[in-house]
C-alpha cells in the first residue's frame, strides 16, 4: 500500500490492511510512504512494516521548487523499483498522497497488478493520472467516476476501521446527561475551527455545566485552546491528537469538523450528526463536494469557512442542543448513508484481480 501524508489517506489504508488480515491472517502488507507524512508515526504503531521513499510535493510551490521536485522524481521511481523488486507483491494499491504516484506508476511499468482508492468526490491530480494506467479505481463517491475510465471505476465507498463501525445503539440522552460536543479538524487540527470555538465560549455561558467538550486541536493551538476553556470555566478534554477516535465519536451528541472524505464516512459509520466546515483551500474545493452528500441527506449542517464566527457557531450549538428530536433524525440519516462493508468489498475485488477469488 502506497501513500498517506494525512489521516484522510492513511486511515482508509489501515482499514483495508485490517480487512486483508481478516481475510487471511498470513497476508503480508507493506506500507510505503514519506518520512514527513502522518504514516511515519502511525503505521508502525498499528503493527505494520513501513518503508519510505523521498517525495516532494509540487502543490503550492514556486516555479523553481516545482522544477527541483520534478528533477527528484527519477530518484523516487528508483527507490520504488527497489522496494517492489524486493517485496514482490501480488498487488500494489495506491491510497493517495505524495508517495502513491511513484510507487503505483513504477509497479504498473514493472507489470504488477495495480489499483487506487480515491476518497474524495473530486479526485486529486495524482489519482487522476494514475487512473489512466491502473487495473481498478475504487471510488468513495459516485460523482468522481467521470474522472476515470468506465471499465476500471468501481463505487465501493470509503473504508472505515472496524472500531469505527457502529455496533452499539446510538447514544441515549437522558434529562441529566450533559450534551457532548466533539471538535476536530483532521489529523493536524484546524486553526479556524479552534478559533471559532474560542470565540463562541462567551456566547455559550447558558450551557455551562450542561456542556461537555472533547477537542482535538493539533499541536500548534493546543495550549491556547486549553487555556481558553479553563479561563471560561467549561468542562473540556483537550488533546493535540486523539488515537482512539472511536471513543470520542461514541461519546459525542454532535460533531464539529472539516469535510474530508474519511471524516464524513466515519460520521456515517458511527451515525453522528455534524456541523461541517469544508476546508476552503482543498484542491478543486473537493471538501464542499464531499459535504453535500451528508447535507443533502439531512445528516449534517454546512457552514462556509469564511462565514464561520463565534456568534454563528454558538447560535447553532444552542439550537441543536435544545432539539434532541432533530439530532435523532440527523443520526438516523447519517447511519443510513454508511457503507460498512467497503473495506471487505475492496479486498474481495483485489483477490479477484490477482486470480485468488
Amino acid at each position: 500500500m502506497a501513500g498517506g501524508g494525512t489521516g484522510g489517506h492513511l486511515f482508509p489504508a489501515l482499514a483495508l490492511a485490517e480487512a486483508f488480515k481478516d481475510r487471511e491472517p498470513k497476508n503480508e502488507i507493506l506500507f510505503v510512504g514519506s518520512r514527513k507524512g502522518l504514516e511515519a508515526s502511525i503505521v508502525t504503531r498499528e503493527g505494520y512494516p513501513f518503508k519510505t521513499i523521498e517525495v516532494v510535493s509540487l502543490k503550492g510551490r514556486t516555479f523553481g521548487e516545482k522544477i527541483r521536485g520534478l528533477l527528484a522524481l527519477p530518484r523516487s521511481l528508483g527507490q520504488s523499483w527497489r522496494l517492489i523488486h524486493s517485496f514482490r507483491p501480488d498487488l500494489v494499491l495506491g491510497v493517495g498522497g505524495y508517495a502513491s504516484g511513484p510507487v503505483v506508476l513504477t509497479a504498473w511499468a514493472m507489470g504488477y497488478r495495480t489499483a487506487i482508492h480515491e476518497q474524495n468526490a473530486f479526485p486529486g491530480l495524482s489519482n487522476r493520472i494514475l487512473g489512466k494506467f491502473v487495473d481498478r479505481a475504487f471510488l468513495s463517491f459516485a460523482g468522481s467516476a467521470r474522472h476515470f475510465p468506465q471499465q476500471t471505476a468501481i463505487l465501493t465507498g470509503n473504508p472505515v476501521r472496524r472500531r469505527m463501525r457502529q455496533k452499539e445503539p446510538m447514544k441515549k440522552r437522558g434529562p441529566e446527561s450533559k450534551f457532548t460536543l466533539f471538535i476536530f479538524g483532521g489529523s493536524q487540527g484546524a486553526h479556524r475551527l479552534n478559533q471559532a470555538m474560542e470565540e463562541a465560549l462567551i456566547h455559550l455561558r447558558e450551557l455551562k455545566g450542561r456542556l461537555r467538550i472533547i477537542h482535538q486541536t493539533g499541536d500548534k493551538d493546543y495550549t491556547e485552546v486549553q487555556e481558553a476553556y479553563r479561563r471560561e470555566g467549561f468542562e473540556a478534554e483537550v488533546y493535540p491528537f486523539i488515537h482512539e477516535m472511536d471513543r470520542a465519536y461514541a461519546a459525542a451528541d454532535l460533531v464539529l469538523c472539516r469535510a474530508g472524505a474519511t471524516t464524513l464516512f466515519e460520521l456515517m459509520a458511527m451515525g453522528k450528526p455534524a456541523i461541517v466546515v469544508p476546508y476552503p483551500y482543498a484542491a478543486n474545493d473537493h471538501q464542499t463536494l464531499n459535504a453535500k452528500t451528508l447535507v443533502d441527506a439531512g445528516a449534517a449542517l454546512m457552514v462556509v469557512n469564511g462565514d464561520l464566527s463565534g456568534v454563528q457557531l454558538s447560535r447553532i450549538l444552542c439550537q441543536l442542543s435544545a432539539d434532541p428530536a432533530r439530532l435523532k433524525e440527523m443520526e438516523e440519516r447519517a447511519a443510513a448513508l454508511a457503507k460498512p462493508e467497503a473495506a471487505e468489498r475492496i479486498v474481495n475485488l483485489c483477490y479477484e484481480m490477482v486470480g485468488h477469488a
